[in-house]
């Protein structure tokens, strides 16, 4: 019994689930997400590897695959870190309050070709928690 309330402590630990208002078009994977207000939430088992990005009052949005990355401290609060190449942005990493485990998003090949002729700059958002 004590072992599947740890299993379930530690899943709900790593669990992301956000709101953000984006005041830009970005790219989310492949998908062109409009400027608003969104849902982030990861999916699955132990938070998953799977986003979910929904927009909150319209049904655009998408799933994406994304990786573990690390910060060499924990994270002060929750942001949404995006690449910005000339007037592209595209979601880059999650990060949640108080810990300094994040979620990555692998380059699309757009990004991957903008990032050839073009110098990135970093935009951050921060995000509520839920």
């Amino acid at each position: 019994m004590s072992l599947a309330l740890l299993m379930s402590a530690a899943a709900h630990a790593q669990t992301t689930q956000l709101n953000v208002t984006v005041p830009f078009e970005f790219i989310a994977g492949d998908t062109v997400l409009p400027a608003g207000d969104y849902d982030v939430h990861s999916t699955g088992l132990w938070g998953g590897k799977t986003l979910s990005i929904q927009n909150v009052t319209s049904n655009a949005g998408t799933f994406l695959l994304s990786t573990w990355c690390q910060l060499a401290k924990t994270s002060e609060s929750n942001n949404l870190v995006f690449y910005r190449y000339g007037q592209k942005y595209f979601l880059a990493e999650v990060w949640t309050v108080n810990t300094n485990i994040g979620r990555q998003m692998p380059l699309n090949q757009r990004q991957t070709e903008l990032a050839r002729n073009q110098q990135k700059s970093e935009v951050v958002l921060t995000a509520s928690g839920k």
